[in-house]
């Protein structure tokens, strides 16, 4: 049973290093069922979208083409932090 786990997790990672490793790209199924396997690559997808949407990464997308599958991954926009700057208030007859 561990083993059948190790190599599910292995696969998703591998999955998902691929979907990382090639941002905004579309990747057809043919490949995905290379690196994720052949009768277990939708699983794998699904798996490394939850991965993805849970850490915050962004998300991966199906162009919802069923003749044609592709996913892409989709980076979440960076988060710019500025450091905040305290106004002086305005005082009423003062310029």
């Amino acid at each position: 049973m561990t083993d059948e786990r190790d190599g599910r997790e292995s696969r998703t990672a591998a999955v998902l290093a691929w979907f990382l490793a090639h941002p905004s790209a579309w990747i057809g199924v043919r490949r995905l069922a290379d690196i994720g396997g052949f009768a277990a690559w939708r699983t794998r997808v699904s798996d490394a979208r939850q991965i993805v949407s849970d850490r915050g990464l962004g998300r991966i997308v199906w162009n919802e083409d069923s003749k044609d599958s592709q996913y892409r991954y989709l980076p979440a926009p960076p988060v710019v932090r500025q450091p905040t700057v305290q106004l002086p208030l305005f005082e009423a007859g003062r310029r």
